[in-house]
């Protein structure tokens, strides 16, 4: 699992280096690549409001692409930075009566059901028992494994030490396990949410 991981992984930075360059297409592939888990971890955050979230998020990306350096691995790392930027001023442009913790993600919408076709039947039963994780352990494994972030990237972003954020991300993780059990829906062994988490 690991090489196809770093296939892909090289792929995109090839498709990345291209759509610096103004190739339309390679931008799609990287848009494709990348859209669905953004919309899954910014609707963690901001629930209905996720779609548009994600929009302002490309927009920023779009504006700065010509000036970003690095891989796709820094490149997912710096999407998450412009999504997370971007949801915590949607949640303090809201008002004051309205909920500013984390939503329970959106009903899946016109424009996202073509990607979400492509997940497992689990996937979305899984971010929405994320949502209702502790919010360290729920942010920890929504950048781990649903962003495909390392264990560094994520510890930046959230101001934490990596060896927080991997206990956090385990801890997260057997929560989340335990209530899938509960739910009477344990994941696959292709679905499980911590398959992912194997970077370093």
């Amino acid at each position: 699992m690991g090489t196809d991981v770093a296939r892909t992984d090289k792929r995109l930075s090839a498709a990345l280096r291209a759509a610096q360059r103004g190739d339309q297409d390679a931008f799609r592939r990287l848009y494709r690549a990348v859209q669905p888990r953004l919309v899954r971890y910014l609707s963690v955050l901001v629930g209905e409001a996720a779609d548009q979230v994600a929009a302002q998020t490309w927009q920023e990306i779009t504006q700065g692409l010509g000036d970003f350096r690095g891989d796709f691995q820094r490149f997912r790392g710096w999407i998450t930075v412009i999504g997370r930027g971007r949801a915590l001023e949607n949640l303090r442009g809201r008002d004051p009566g309205a909920p500013t913790s984390r939503q329970q993600p959106a009903p899946a919408g016109d424009s996202g059901d073509a990607d979400r076709a492509t997940e497992p039947p689990s996937t979305d039963a899984a971010i929405a028992l994320i949502a209702g994780l502790p919010a360290d352990q729920g942010e920890a494994v929504l950048l781990r494994v649903v962003m495909g972030l390392n264990t560094r990237q994520a510890a930046e972003i959230l101001g934490r030490t990596a060896e927080a954020i991997e206990t956090t991300t385990h801890q997260g993780l057997r929560n989340l396990a335990d209530r899938l059990e509960r739910a009477g829906a344990p994941p696959r062994a292709g679905d499980e949410p911590g398959a992912e988490v194997n970077r370093p």
